[in-house]
């Protein structure tokens, strides 16, 4: 194929303007020249014209393009580079369609609607720092620690079609892994636990969370019955968890040990916390969960005013 430059722009719809002083910078050199000094062009001239005129179109500047285009490229590399630039430009049009339904249901406020429109501009790569920059606070870096493998594994990503829930659930995350607030509580968590494991109080695992899942359903369906953790009715319910919490720790059930299991409830039954799993488990497409926090919020109240045996 050899091309002038007018059929250069008739085929790619750029002006010969803009291509000619695209050639005159250097990001699509004319192949030749004819008899009369005219620019032609090939295939992969025109294709790295339409690449740029693509790059143009989705907001980067030429210093980026030139990035992109510097180097020598096949017509068969040039062409995927366009079809990459094309399916990044789908995933945020896309990811825009989403945000606006979202703003459309009316029920955001002014500055829920600005974070959206700020996530609406952000690229994929961007969104995806928001939660890595989270975490890599949070935890440092990777290490063999169960409670980081854990929120690391599970790191909530926005799918590149997200639902109207998956949008709403993105927006309120990004707030709330930015909110200091939160990351002072997950700090004091990770501290907390790094503590337990160094003295050997969380080795035995599954023996910790025989008690747990016993709490969720004992204290749950206090909760659901309306008992108040003051009441007598309370007593059997609080009396079998403490011991069951008790023996996983190689603890006696006193009063000084309600104190301190009441105290770490505290800590670790952040309702900020449960709402990050909930949010995660919708953008990641899992099964939703019963909440949890009522039942060790109840259970931690019930420790405070149930004495020990």
């Amino acid at each position: 194929m050899d091309l002038s430059i007018g059929d250069a722009a008739r085929l790619t719809g750029l002006s010969v303007r803009t291509i000619r002083y695209y050639s005159d910078i250097g990001l699509v050199p004319e192949v030749s020249r004819s008899d009369g000094r005219y620019r032609r062009y090939d295939a992969a001239g025109i294709a790295r014209l339409e690449l740029v005129r693509a790059l143009r179109e989705l907001g980067l500047d030429l210093a980026s393009v030139r990035r992109v285009v510097q180097r020598p490229l096949t017509l068969a590399e040039v062409a995927r580079a366009h079809a990459d630039a094309v399916d990044a430009h789908i995933r945020q049009l896309t990811l825009r369609r989403a945000v606006l339904r979202a703003i459309a249901r009316g029920t955001s406020g002014t500055e829920e609607v600005q974070r959206m429109t700020r996530l609406a501009r952000a690229s994929a790569g961007e969104s995806r720092r928001i939660i890595e920059d989270f975490l890599d606070e949070m935890f440092g870096e990777p290490a063999p620690d169960p409670v980081a493998e854990k929120w690391r594994s599970a790191a909530p990503g926005l799918p590149d079609e997200p639902s109207d829930a998956q949008i709403d659930a993105w927006v309120e995350l990004a707030a709330l892994v930015q909110d200091p607030a939160f990351r002072a509580r997950i700090r004091e968590m990770v501290t907390e636990g790094a503590q337990q494991r160094a003295s050997g109080a969380t080795t035995d695992l599954k023996a910790r969370r025989a008690p747990g899942q016993a709490l969720a359903e004992r204290a749950g369906a206090a909760v659901t019955a309306g008992v108040a953790p003051g009441d007598p009715a309370a007593r059997e319910t609080v009396d079998t968890l403490a011991g069951l919490f008790a023996e996983a720790a190689g603890r006696e059930d006193t009063a000084a040990y309600r104190g301190e299991l009441a105290a770490q409830i505290d800590r670790f039954g952040d309702r900020r916390v449960e709402r990050y799993w909930q949010l995660a488990a919708i953008l990641n497409g899992w099964p939703a969960r019963p909440p949890l926090t009522p039942a060790y919020e109840w259970f931690g109240a019930a420790l405070r005013v149930q004495p020990a045996p």
